[in-house]
């Protein structure tokens, strides 16, 4: 029996319903087992369409001789009920996905192809800048325990990131094939844990992290009767939520505190959303916001609330004041620290800003990174949709794009773990990277320029950017040769 005969007759057409089956026993035609052609079927089948139904194994994942491969349907699925034939590989190899799912199979279609390592560009394999880790132990039951690491962080090889039982309650730790960045499929993950569940990705770079996981959809509305633009939000920062604003959490969890950017009148206003049930604050109540490199934002709410609903038809109570440029581009380009609202009339004051309000993004570093994208995307959108743009550049009085004698720095910092190099500014560098140690104690300082004002260090430090934009890991880090750091290094003499 040739081999593309034990194929198909050790496997059977079988319906979901339990103890429904029916074997092929047709001797089958002598093709290529990765080529699907239907004569190998029995002819009550033939006249039937057939389809993929699913690959068993990942794209680009090593697969043994006699392993699962895919499942083809025959014909339509019938409630839960369909019948199917098991392919399974011919030999090892490199797995290539050559179908979609549910497509319509003809003679002579290749189902998938099998390489040889190294063979197949995309391969997963731990050399390459991107490598899926596929939970695959050949056990009947196992259970998740926790993750060690959170999403977005940058691990080394080695390091724990997840905890699991195996059945007879044993825990094991999975530690991390190689450095990068690490992208968690389920960062809430608990209990289920299956055989080739694709668990998490590590990358040399967590920009396709960041783009796949924190999109922003905004809501643009031309007013014909006023020529002007709207610009508002349907869904901001996540895959799936359906939130329209960035959410963070008070320090206590209690208090959900919500901000988004829109454009309207002709002017950028920034919105803050309030659960009645959490908070009521009233006119004349603060809130401020405080950046790493120790500058502020006050905005007082003045007005009255307006009381609207949010997408699960809850109750909030919004408020929105004016916002500059350059508050706008703080946002946009520099670490956000935390915030605090004051309530006035109640003696309170509340802090919070460590903790994203949305699962995808609960680890400050993700919430950050969440901060700066939606607020770069909004003056994108401004730049690219409203015509004459003109920011504010005064608000209350009071000029707040820059300070006198706002001195800063451009510095230049070294991660010594990883060899990535980061590019900034700061009013005080060396406290800048006493915050970074504290949380990495492998970054180090190697150079710092003083300027005598804020406008230049930043028009340097985007200089500086730009010129390395190809060199760029993720914000303002690079991965930078000693080339690159010697010229840096004499540019901040």
């Amino acid at each position: 029996m040739n081999f593309f005969k034990k194929i198909f007759t050790s496997n059977k057409v079988v319906s979901t319903k339990p103890h429904s089956k029916t074997e092929i026993t047709e001797e089958l035609s002598e093709n290529k087992p990765n080529e699907f052609y239907g004569s190998n079927f029995e002819a009550k089948y033939r006249d039937k369409p057939f389809y993929i139904h699913k690959y068993c194994r990942m794209d680009g994942e090593w697969i043994e001789a006699g392993e699962k491969i895919l499942i083809i349907r025959i014909d339509k699925v019938y409630g839960h009920t369909f019948m199917s034939v098991l392919i399974k590989a011919e030999k090892s190899g490199v797995l290539e996905w050559t179908l979609a799912e549910d497509q319509l199979l003809s003679n002579g279609t290749k189902m998938y192809n099998l390489y040889n390592k190294g063979e197949y560009e995309n391969e997963n394999s731990i050399n390459k800048t991107e490598f899926k880790h596929i939970f695959y132990i050949n056990e009947p039951k196992h259970t998740f325990g926790k993750w060690f690491k959170s999403d977005g962080d940058f691990v080394e090889k080695g390091e724990a990131i997840y905890e699991f039982k195996t059945l007879n309650s044993k825990t094991h730790i999975h530690k991390a094939e190689k450095q990068g960045f690490i992208d968690i499929k389920e960062p809430d993950k608990i209990y289920s844990l299956e055989k080739n569940e694709l668990l998490y990705i590590i990358r040399t770079s967590d920009e396709k992290r960041i783009q796949e996981k924190f999109i922003n959809e905004p809501d643009i509305i031309i007013d014909e009767f006023n020529n002007s633009t709207i610009i508002k939000w349907n869904r901001v920062s996540s895959k799936f939520s359906i939130s329209n604003g960035v959410c963070s959490k008070s320090n206590n969890y209690i208090t959900d505190f919500i901000f988004s950017f829109i454009y309207f009148q002709n002017n950028d206003y920034i919105v803050f959303s309030f659960n009645p049930k959490q908070i009521k604050p009233k006119q004349n109540d603060k809130i401020n916001f405080l950046f790493e490199n120790n500058e502020q934002i006050e905005f007082e709410l003045s007005g009255n609330s307006i009381s609207s609903r949010n997408r699960l038809n809850e109750k909030i109570f919004e408020y929105k004041s004016l916002i500059t440029e350059s508050e706008l581009n703080l946002f946009a380009n520099v670490d956000f620290k935390k915030w605090k609202i004051t309530l006035s009339n109640d003696e309170k004051e509340i802090l919070g800003g460590e903790i994203g309000g949305d699962k995808n993004y609960e680890s400050k570093n993700n919430l950050n990174i969440v901060i700066k994208k939606y607020t770069q995307e909004y003056l994108k959108l401004i730049k690219e949709n409203v015509q004459n743009y003109q920011p504010l550049m005064i608000r209350n009085g009071k000029k707040t794009n820059e300070k006198k004698l706002d001195i800063c720095f451009v510095y230049l910092m070294n991660d010594t773990s990883n060899g990535y190099y980061k590019i900034g500014i700061s009013n005080k560098p060396k406290y800048r990277e006493k915050t970074l140690q504290s949380e990495k104690p492998t970054i180090e300082m190697v150079i710092s320029k003083k300027y005598p004002i804020r406008k230049i260090a930043e028009s340097f430090e985007k200089s500086l950017h730009k010129a390395y934009a190809n060199k760029r890991i993720r914000g303002e880090w690079f991965e930078l040769d000693e080339t690159d750091v010697e010229h840096i290094t004499e540019s901040l003499k």
